[in-house]
């Protein structure tokens, strides 16, 4: 064997196990959301994904034998190849937002040039009309942005889900109440669905009450370059804030893919 052959033998290990560890980890991040009732495509197909390419590693030298099996399996190792590529580079405009979103925040939030402005909070699950963990985050959030900045009103955003009780703003607005937001500043729109919707009825929503065109819209970290996109392209003038992940940080790998699905979506259509 030659030395050339040695160094691509020994690369294409590493890169093996490599893939084999990191979809080991990912895979475990998925199933760990699904044990917490968590069910999107982003830990159904990722699993699915990372299963895939776990056995593709572990049996591509076996592969390799025959022509129809090597074929197959180099083909299949492009695509994936390719795959993970774009789901970098999507992953890049995504951090892009994420790195972004406190310096564009501050300055919507400054005199001169936006003196007045809209908070926009995105809704998320509710359990019998109290917020999840993850829209909690969100709302806490809100409130420390809007204790910081007297001057702005907020929109809660989130329409009447199958398995909730009530339009998700119903119960943002309550927690906003007990947690002293004054209750005139606070503005509901109940009939979203998607973070398109809660965008262009929250859009609605300014128009109608003339409120500030200038928002900050606070979601997820990884949420903020689709939304932040999105409520430009409706004609607002955009920023974002975000809440840390804490204890849902485990939780992230399964609405990183999603929301990287999301975004490819709206890329498309």
């Amino acid at each position: 064997m030659t030395e050339n052959k040695k160094a691509s033998t020994a690369i294409f290990a590493v890169l093996r196990i490599s893939a084999v560890c990191i979809c080991s980890l990912l895979t475990a991040s998925f199933i760990f959301t699904m044990f917490c009732g968590i069910f999107n495509p982003g830990n159904i197909l990722g699993t699915i994904i990372c299963v895939f390419v776990i056995l593709l590693s572990v049996c591509y030298p076996k592969l390799r034998r025959n022509k129809v099996p090597r074929i197959l399996a180099k083909t299949s190792a492009a695509l994936i190849m390719c795959f993970a590529v774009y789901c970098a580079v999507i992953s890049g405009l995504m951090i892009s937002g994420m790195l972004n979103a406190p310096a564009y925040a501050v300055t919507a939030s400054t005199a001169g040039t936006a003196p007045t402005h809209t908070v926009i909070v995105l809704g998320c699950k509710t359990i019998n009309g109290v917020p999840s963990p993850m829209l909690e985050l969100r709302l806490n959030k809100a409130i420390g942005y809007l204790n910081a900045h007297g001057d702005a009103v907020c929109i809660l955003s989130g329409g009447h889900g199958s398995n909730e009780t009530e339009p998700e703003a119903v119960s943002m607005k309550r927690y906003m109440l007990d947690c002293g937001i004054d209750g005139n500043i606070l503005y509901t729109e109940e009939r979203s669905a998607d973070t398109a919707e809660n965008i262009a009825f929250s859009r609605d929503l300014i128009e109608e009450k003339g409120l500030p065109a200038d928002v900050v819209i606070i979601s997820e970290s990884y949420h903020v370059y689709r939304a932040q996109r999105q409520a430009r392209l409706a004609g607002l003038n955009a920023y974002a804030a975000y809440a840390e992940p804490g204890a849902l940080f485990p939780t992230l790998p399964t609405y990183w893919f999603r929301e990287i699905m999301a975004v490819t979506r709206d890329l498309l259509f």
